[in-house]
C-alpha cells in the first residue's frame, strides 16, 4: 500500500490576507499609519548628546495627526557591535542607549519598559522604537510617540552610559509639532471599513461553499464570539 493512498482531505477554514487596503481604524496609540498618511515632515536636526567618539542625534519629526515618529541616529568613530542599539526589555539595561520623552504636562515615556500596543486607548503616553537600520559606523532608529504633546516644551532625553553620555535633555516645541500636524495628509479617503471577523468570515465560507458544488460537503463557517 502505497503512503499517499487516503485522498484529499478537507482544508480548516481561515481567514485569508487582505487584497485590498481597507479605511484608517483611527487608533493612532498603536503605531504609524504609513499605510494610509503622508507625515509632515519637520526636518529638526539636532544633537542629542555626544561623547568623544559617538553622537546620538535627532534628524526629523515625522507628525501624524495624533502621533510623531522620531528619526534618532548614532555616529560612531569606532565599530558598533549588534543591532538594535535601542530596544525594549523586561529588565532595563542602563549602560545601554535609553531614550525618552517628558510631555509638558508631565506625562513621560520611555525605552525602559516593553511596550505592547493595546486595544484600548493607554491611559499613559506610548513611545515604541522600531527596527532600525544602517551599517557599523552608522545607525538610525524610527521612534514611535503618542500623543502629540501640547504647547510648550516637549524634552528627548537620551543616556548611553557605555559610551560616556550622560543622561541628556535636549527641548522641543510641541505647538510647532501640533501646527505641523495639520499638514499631515491622507492619502485613501473614503476606504470601506474593515469588516468584523464574524461577517469576513461567513463571506469566505460562502464563497467556499459555493465553490464546492452541489454534492459535496459543505464548510461551515467558525461562530465569532457573541454569536
Amino acid at each position: 500500500m502505497s503512503f499517499f493512498t487516503d485522498g484529499p482531505r478537507e482544508r480548516p477554514l481561515f481567514p485569508v490576507r487582505e487584497q485590498e487596503l481597507f479605511g484608517y481604524e483611527g487608533r493612532p496609540w498603536t503605531g504609524p499609519p504609513a499605510d494610509h498618511i503622508v507625515p509632515a515632515l519637520v526636518p529638526w536636526a539636532t544633537p542629542l548628546g555626544r561623547s568623544e567618539r559617538t553622537i546620538v542625534a535627532l534628524r526629523a519629526v515625522e507628525v501624524w495627526p495624533e502621533a510623531m515618529t522620531l528619526r534618532i541616529a548614532v555616529y560612531s568613530r569606532d565599530r558598533m557591535d549588534g543591532a538594535p542599539l535601542i530596544g525594549h526589555r523586561r529588565i532595563p539595561d542602563y549602560h545601554a542607549l535609553l531614550v525618552g520623552v517628558l510631555f509638558p504636562d508631565g506625562g513621560r515615556a520611555s525605552s525602559e519598559t516593553v511596550s505592547v500596543p493595546s486595544a484600548g486607548e493607554p491611559h499613559e503616553p506610548v513611545l515604541r522604537v522600531e527596527e532600525g537600520s544602517g551599517s557599523e559606523f552608522r545607525y538610525e532608529h524610527p521612534v514611535f510617540v503618542w500623543p502629540l504633546p501640547s504647547a510648550g516644551p516637549l524634552k528627548v532625553i537620551v543616556q548611553w552610559l557605555d559610551r560616556e553620555i550622560a543622561e541628556t535633555h535636549t527641548k522641543l516645541d510641541g505647538g510647532r509639532l501640533r501646527a505641523a500636524a495639520l499638514e499631515a495628509s491622507e492619502l485613501w479617503p473614503g476606504l470601506p471599513k474593515r469588516p468584523g471577523n464574524g461577517v469576513a468570515m461567513r463571506q469566505i465560507a460562502a464563497e467556499a461553499n459555493d465553490a464546492a458544488g452541489p454534492g459535496l460537503p459543505q464548510r461551515q463557517p467558525r461562530r465569532a464570539p457573541g454569536e
